[in-house]
């Protein structure tokens, strides 16, 4: 088959563009002609619109149009000249073709699923969002239809699919599958330190693992991966730590620590100059921070940092899937993520080979301290290395491979 593969081109790499880099080299692999087909979403210009934006709601247009824009880019893509085309992230999905597929994975989640977060910050004009989400999911719906068949990148995506756009029974689970040297390691294992590896951006939640630090004792917490929020994160970690050097593993009078109002507001709208302060207040009087931050790593480095943890905190709000997780447990390590997490839920077998725990930094905490024994801790990353196994790239392409014939045979 000649498969044009259809994706927003965002700038960035991620967990997203290895999964479509796997599908594109498998697809090869087993003979089909592939492409892939980019279209740039890194323009999100609004000085060109008839009305003046208020600087304040400058963030919700700009992904607004943003994605009305990408809408209009792929419906206007011309992409006849293949046989099956296969759709990825919005809004690749409204690309003109009589046989296509969409794999579905990011939404554009601030009009669906992360609605009722974002109209929780302060910062959101309400009535605009509700105006925003009506329209997007007015559009979507145009594209996204009952006789489209969907791989939807989990049982959370698949359950998203069902609650927003009303679509059941064209709606498929698709699970990707990992690199395989994390399948296929055999040197030792340590447990040495707690890490959370990720993205630094909204709703990552690494605020809570840097908060749940501050309740670990003689234990130095490894953040791997950067993002727009890295910064502040840092500015963040001496915040916290200014708060807790009390002793008290509480805050300090006055100043509780709401971690729900910590992830939704103090790491994007804290005042810089309080941060700043914190830093500084942190640098002069000498103290040591409970966290590294590690930044962006190799592959290499990666696998080190998996094999060394002590646990992989993945204490995302509603995630998509949870790659993150399946390379933990392939790495032999167990993992804690919150009730709240999404697909992290329907991996993570509570007790057996990781953690659910409430999004607080006392409950991750509570975790963490819990796996500082280690056979305890050895014991359910064994379990989990048991059920990674079970994620391969060839079961998740020969998935792909098989919808795609179904429906070029139309």
């Amino acid at each position: 088959m000649r498969v044009a593969i259809v994706k927003p081109d965002h700038g960035v790499t991620g967990g997203f563009e290895i999964v479509v880099d796997q599908l594109v080299a498998g697809l090869r692999g087993r003979g089909h002609e592939v492409d892939l087909v980019l279209v740039d979403a890194t323009v999100a210009d609004v000085s060109h619109l008839p009305v003046a934006v208020d600087s304040a709601q400058l963030g919700l247009f700009r992904e607004f149009f943003s994605h009305l824009t990408l809408i209009n880019q792929f419906e206007a893509l011309d992409v006849s000249g293949y046989e099956v085309v296969l759709c990825t992230q919005p809004g690749s999905y409204a690309v003109r073709h009589p046989r296509k597929v969409v794999l579905f994975y990011h939404h554009a989640r601030s009009f669906y699923d992360l609605f009722g977060a974002i109209e929780g910050s302060q910062s959101t004009d309400v009535e605009l969002h509700h105006l925003a989400a009506f329209i997007v999911r007015d559009v979507d719906g145009f594209y996204l239809t009952q006789t489209l068949p969907i791989l939807a990148g989990s049982r959370r995506i698949k359950k998203r699919l069902a609650d927003h756009n009303g679509l059941h029974d064209n709606v498929e689970v698709f699970n990707a599958g990992i690199d395989e040297t994390f399948l296929d390691q055999t040197e030792p294992l340590a447990f040495e330190a707690p890490v959370c590896i990720g993205r630094h951006e909204f709703p990552k939640r690494t605020e809570l693992f840097i908060h749940a630090m501050k309740h670990v004792g003689g234990l130095e917490g490894r953040v791997v991966g950067v993002g727009s929020q890295t910064d502040r994160l840092k500015g963040l970690d001496a915040w916290l730590h200014v708060q807790h050097m009390d002793g008290s593993g509480k805050g300090l009078p006055g100043c509780p620590i709401n971690d729900d109002q910590l992830w939704r507001e103090y790491a994007s709208h804290m005042p810089i100059e309080e941060l700043d302060a914190a830093r500084e207040t942190v640098r002069s009087r000498g103290w040591e921070s409970t966290v590294r931050f590690l930044g962006r790593v190799s592959r290499d480095d990666l696998l080190r940092e998996y094999r060394s943890a002590l646990c992989v905190v993945c204490p995302a709000f509603d995630e998509d899937f949870g790659l993150t997780c399946i390379e933990a447990m392939a790495c032999g390590k167990p993992v804690i993520a919150c009730h709240d997490g999404g697909g992290y839920v329907e991996l993570i077998e509570d007790g057996v080979d990781g953690f659910l725990v409430e999004a607080t930094g006392l409950a991750i905490a509570a975790a963490i301290e819990a796996l500082r024994d280690v056979e305890l801790a050895r014991a359910m990353g064994a379990r989990g290395r048991a059920k990674a196994q079970a994620f391969t790239w060839d079961r998740a392409i020969a998935q792909v491979e098989q919808t795609l014939k179904a429906v070029g045979r139309r």
